[in-house]
């Protein structure tokens, strides 16, 4: 009897331990997204003239609840859900400027602009023509499925300030279901803002 129980405190953590070891092996592995950009993966390589106007994107700012590696949706009016096992591969402000940059760039005339993301060290030893400062308020599928993107944003200049300020709110179908099908979306999402954004350089700059 005292050999059953002078082994009891050993046999209960082996115990704890099978089942801590078990929930892990249940537990699905994450799954990493990115943005992406319009065209997608653009392998060619461009050089502007070294008369083209340069146009920085950033700062960017986005809420506190998006600053996080999960990817986070509404599934309600004031309830958020997180993806504890679908998660952004980098940070999510980083990753917009990153499919803005791109964007933009493809869009405009690539012999006239150079477009580059905002650091900053960039902003003390290179002049840009145009600055592109943005907020995002709002960035998420929802449970009507949709994703829905607010922004303000305004183009500046070194010489005369602030060119043109603007809030824009998209709103893009999610064509499937789950993170995959919302990423798509919020990938198309920033695309339309990025149009956004060019036509606003493109009336500054008159071409």
């Amino acid at each position: 009897m005292r050999n059953i129980f002078s082994h009891l405190p050993a046999v209960c953590t082996l115990g704890v331990l099978a089942v801590i070891l078990c929930g892990c092996a249940s537990s699905p592995p994450s799954k990493f997204y990115q943005l992406s950009t319009m065209s997608g993966p653009d392998s060619e390589t461009h050089s502007p003239d070294q008369d083209a106007m340069v146009v920085v994107i950033g700062p960017l700012r986005i809420p506190d609840y998006l600053d996080r590696p999960q990817i986070v949706t509404r599934s309600g009016r004031n309830e958020l859900r997180l993806s504890e096992f679908d998660r952004w591969a980098g940070s999510l402000d980083s990753d917009i400027i990153r499919v803005l940059v791109e964007n933009v760039s493809a869009q405009l005339p690539r012999d006239r602009f150079f477009v580059i993301r905002w650091t900053p060290l960039l902003q003390t030893q290179l002049s840009a023509n145009y600055r592109i400062e943005l907020l995002v308020e709002r960035f998420e599928g929802t449970s009507d499925g949709v994703v829905l993107l607010r922004a303000q944003w305004g183009i500046f200049s070194p010489e005369k300030g602030l060119l043109l300020k603007k809030e824009s709110q998209i709103s893009e179908e999610v064509r499937g279901k789950g993170s995959d099908a919302i990423v798509d979306a919020m990938s198309r999402a920033i695309g339309r803002l990025s149009k956004e954004i060019t036509d606003g350089i493109a009336s500054k700059a008159a071409i």
